[in-house]
């Protein structure tokens, strides 16, 4: 019953203007945009490998990799992520 009452077609958002529509070179710039900078991005992964060499030297659980990999892995991505930001700088 419920899917007979719905609507068969129809535009379900709203159409464009094309008059109204300002070119890519003059919209404004959205926040959020910039890379982040390189040496913020080493100094955290750096933060997160030494929690990471902390937690598997310094933890007493038969568990204490799983945190150590963990937040070593999260250091490894903050490299990743500051490499990215260099190539990026570099090729403009």
């Amino acid at each position: 019953m419920a899917n007979a009452r719905k609507k068969k077609g129809g535009r379900t958002t709203p159409r464009a203007k094309a008059e109204g529509r300002e070119p890519a070179a003059e919209r404004p710039v959205q926040p959020g945009k910039r890379p982040s900078n390189p040496a913020f991005l080493v100094l955290l992964a750096l933060v997160w490998i030494a929690c990471g060499v902390y937690a598997i030297a310094a933890l007493s659980a038969s568990w204490k990799l799983i945190p150590g990999i963990f937040f070593i892995g999260v250091g490894i991505l903050f490299l990743r992520g500051a490499a990215m930001t260099v190539i990026r700088r570099a090729d403009r």
